[in-house]
């Protein structure tokens, strides 16, 4: 399987983007390094069940099988590594009942670090799409990203307690 990463324009054509912000006391290399191994990703984020590498562990071009859950509903989509540029920069894209991006930005701040995440979500089904439009389940997406950003942070910074979780920046 191949899944293409979008041209700009057909990125600004997705309905459903989320993003949200991190800011820890660490170096960037620490979340790099959580956010590129893909199989810790049940760990901090809700709603991913289970991660398996299918083909290229750690490289790009790197396949994956993510079980999710999301308002009840349980999907498995797979996904591809489309960019990593240690420790600053990962792409990545998905394809299964929803297809979109997702991507992560990461800058040394002052004494920590600011990683920024952002992902574009289009539901194959159109059940899914008519869920999905609802402001119950932006706001769901919205809270559910915000979760797994306080719990990214709380990883890399080993519960230090100055961990902050904000909006997106504008680092993508």
């Amino acid at each position: 399987m191949t899944v293409a990463m979008p041209n700009k324009q057909y990125l600004e054509t997705y309905e459903h983007v989320v993003g949200a912000s991190v800011f820890a006391p660490v170096a960037p290399d620490a979340f790099y390094e959580v956010v590129r191994d893909v199989r810790s990703f049940p760990d901090w984020a809700p709603g991913v069940r289970r991660v398996e590498v299918l083909e290229n562990l750690g490289e790009p071009g790197m396949l994956s099988e993510w079980e999710v859950s999301f308002l009840g509903l349980r999907k498995k989509v797979q996904s591809v590594l489309e960019e990593d540029e240690r420790p600053e920069f990962l792409r990545w894209s998905y394809e299964g009942p929803v297809e979109g991006w997702g991507e992560c930005a990461i800058r040394q701040q002052g004494a920590g670090t600011l990683a920024e995440f952002r992902t574009g979500v289009a539901p194959a089904d159109r059940h899914l799409e008519s869920l999905m439009g609802s402001s119950i389940a932006r706001g769901a997406a919205s809270s559910q990203l915000r979760r797994a950003l306080q719990r990214l942070g709380d990883l890399v910074a080993r519960d230090d307690g100055r961990v902050i979780v904000g909006p997106p920046v504008g680092l993508l």
